[in-house]
């Protein structure tokens, strides 16, 4: 319902809430933390008016273990860092008027959000943007799976990392963003097309697997590109590695092309990819798009045809060798 819309889209007024405790001169600005519950109250009262349905049961990814700086802290200090370091996003001009940016554009974008992917006939045929197999951590196409089903842009986005058979994205004690399996693996494009967009020069998250999210970069996505392939269909990936960007806005690709490297720029806990569809070029103003890949290899399986995925899922390319990562390394 609109008004359920409306209320999610506001809860970033709440952050205004958080300013006395830096300055407490605009103590009066306190009562916006309100903000922050207002989506959980419209959405209760909207339940409350609705006959009751089946609810959707979503299958549980696998457990995968946190990476080991949290896994010795422990998970709720793990939690408290990514909570914490969210906060300290309001002190950055730059990442707070993607916030507001993000917050208007996707009140628009919401009115063209795709509600059932198999509704969705998709125009261009994408494949896995990476070689080998790589593990689904983020990511699907019901609300139960999906990556961020309250967010239109994100809502058919999906999280990449290279896990070993315990499911462990990286060797070593995972101090060090070389540790992490992902970490400069190449970025290939999914499909034909025009690079709409690149952005470069964005450090990586310093302090890998801690939670910390890396609050003083100019963007959250770190280092990304955009490929147009078709009318209203664009891929978007992101915390690519600073310099690594292959690519230059206005060029061609071909699909399976090197776009760049698997970093960790932006918010990133770890080094992965992030990976989407939208119908628009501009992060900010785009709806989401869900996108069945080809030509894969799931859980060790060659799918009959295109296929959407989910969290817990690893995938390969059918042409490409399966990658057995080794234990890791102890610490």
């Amino acid at each position: 319902m609109r008004i359920v819309r409306v209320a999610r889209r506001l809860w970033f007024l709440g952050l205004l809430g958080l300013v006395p405790l830096v300055d407490p001169r605009l103590r009066p600005l306190r009562f916006f933390v309100l903000f922050f519950f207002a989506p959980l109250a419209v959405g209760l009262l909207v339940r409350a008016r609705r006959p009751a349905r089946p609810r959707e049961e979503a299958a549980p990814a696998p457990e995968r273990p946190l990476p080991g700086p949290a896994e010795r802290s422990g998970p709720l200090l793990f939690l408290l860092r990514v909570l914490g370091s969210s906060l300290l996003v309001m002190l950055n001009p730059f990442q707070l008027a993607q916030t507001f940016r993000q917050s208007r554009g996707d009140a628009a974008a919401g009115l063209r959000v795709v509600d059932d992917a198999a509704a969705f006939r998709q125009s261009v045929e994408y494949t896995l943007p990476f070689e080998g197999e790589w593990l689904v951590t983020r990511g699907g196409v019901t609300p139960g799976t999906s990556h961020s089903w309250g967010l239109a842009a994100q809502r058919f986005a999906y999280d990449f990392v290279v896990a070993d058979a315990e499911r462990r994205s990286h060797a070593g004690d995972g101090s060090r963003l070389e540790d992490y399996l992902a970490y400069g693996r190449p970025v290939l494009a999914p499909a034909d097309g025009t690079v709409e967009a690149v952005n470069d020069g964005v450090r990586d998250a310093p302090r890998p697997g801690t939670g910390w999210l890396d609050w003083r970069v100019r963007d959250f996505r770190g280092n990304w590109v955009v490929l147009r392939h078709g009318e209203g269909e664009y891929s978007l990936l992101a915390h690519l590695v600073p310099g690594s960007v292959r690519v230059r806005s206005g060029g061609h690709v071909k699909r399976g092309d090197v776009l760049g490297l698997c970093g960790s720029s932006g918010h990133s806990t770890e080094p992965h990819l992030h990976f989407q569809v939208q119908d628009h070029a501009d992060f900010f103003r785009a709806a989401g798009l869900p996108v069945a890949f080809s030509g894969c290899v799931v859980d060790g399986a060659a799918a009959d045809g295109p296929v959407y995925l989910r969290a817990g899922m690893r995938v390969r390319p059918a042409e490409s060798a399966p990658e057995v990562a080794g234990p890791p390394v102890p610490a």
